[in-house]
Order: structure tokens, then sequence, then C-alpha cells
């Protein structure tokens, strides 16, 4: 009998721990203060269209480079990157020009009956044109007076030195009383010459030279 109680004694303890264990197990399972719930686990589907992107992100790949940005105001201001400015553009295809100096010679006057080349004297001038700087122009001017309106009156510059006229400067008065007349380009010489004016009446009557002068220009 003592076996028998020893073995029931054994058995009962044995199911009041398994009782003890499952009420343990029950008041974990379904008990509220259980930590892992169904509530608080959500579950969030990834979404299907493309990914956004961060403001960062959006200003790195669209945003222009610091460079970028100076080119583009430079092709605004300019008409086109790298292009000089419109008024550089235009200063180098027109670049100013300077007025060029100009300086008059008298020369004098004088007076012929002659149809041909009289030598007037009271004229004779040295003249170096270089003294005048990089000369690029010059030109013979007379004023002749022709009063019986008999023929022509002509006047030239002679240059004594090389004993020559020179190239350019013969000038005539045919119909007018009075006339000043501007020869073409004259071709000088160079160095320091002595200069003189000639004149000539067509028909012999009296001429007149009222005023005679070189016109220089120069740079």
């Amino acid at each position: 009998m003592q076996e028998n109680s020893a073995i029931n004694l054994i058995i009962f303890i044995l199911l009041l721990l398994v009782t003890v264990n499952l009420f343990i197990l029950d008041l974990k399972v379904f008990s509220p203060n259980f930590p892992i719930q169904m509530a608080d686990i959500s579950i969030t589907a990834a979404p299907t269209g493309p990914r956004p992107t961060s403001p960062e992100s959006s200003t790195n790949n669209s945003s222009c480079p610091s460079d970028c940005l100076s080119m583009i105001q430079q092709a605004t201001r300019g008409g086109a990157i790298g292009s000089a400015p419109q008024e550089q553009i235009a200063t180098s295809l027109n670049p100013p020009v300077a007025n060029p100096k100009e300086y008059y010679i008298p020369l004098g006057s004088g007076t012929t009956q002659k149809n041909s080349w009289d030598n007037i004297t009271a004229t004779e001038t040295t003249i170096d044109f270089s003294s005048y700087g990089n000369v690029k122009e010059a030109y013979f001017i007379a004023s002749l007076r022709n009063p019986t309106l008999n023929g022509s009156v002509e006047a030239q510059l002679y240059n004594v030195t090389d004993k020559h006229t020179v190239w350019g400067s013969p000038v005539v008065m045919n119909g007018p009383a009075e006339q000043t007349i501007t020869s073409g380009k004259l071709s000088i010489d160079n160095g320091n010459k002595l200069y003189r004016v000639q004149l000539k009446s067509g028909l012999s009557a009296p001429a007149y030279l009222d005023n005679a002068r070189i016109r220089i220009l120069a740079e």
C-alpha cells in the first residue's frame, strides 16, 4: 500500500507541474501584456513607382556647377561663350584713325608776261619735308589772275636744288579772270631742297600769281 501511495504522489506532482506549466504558457500567450502583439506589427508594401529623389540629389543633378553658371552669364552678356564684347569687336574691326596734322608753307607772289616758264625768284623757299613728321600728302596751291582774259595762265613748283619740276605740281587757269587752284598730290624729294614757283602766260598777256603755298598733311 505504501508503494502505491508513493507512485500516486509522484504522478500527482508530475500532473501538478504540467498543469502549472500549461497555466504559465497560457498567460504568456493570451495575456494582453504579452510583449509581442500582432497589432503592433505593420507591414508596408514597397512602392512600385520610381524612387523619389531627395532635395539634395535633385539639386545636384539639375543645377549647373559654378563654372557652368559663369559661362552662361558670359554668353548672356557677350552673345556667345568666349566671345568678345560688341564694343571690342567694333574697335578691332574699325580702329580709330588719328586726324592728320595740317601745315601750310607760304611761297609768295609774282607776275610775268612770258609765254615760257618764268622763274619767280621772290617765291624761293628752302624746305625739308621730313621736318614736318611723317608726310602723307602734299599739294601746291596757286591763286592766279588774268585781267585781260587773254589766253591761259600756268604755274608750277620747281626743285631748284635737283633741277626738275616737282611732279604733280603744274596747274592751269583757262577762262576765268582769277582762280585758286590746287594741284594733284606732289611727289616730294627727301632732304633739304630749294623750291621756287614758275609762272607762264599763254598769250604773253600780263599774268599774276597773287599767292602760292604748299599744303602738307602729316602724322
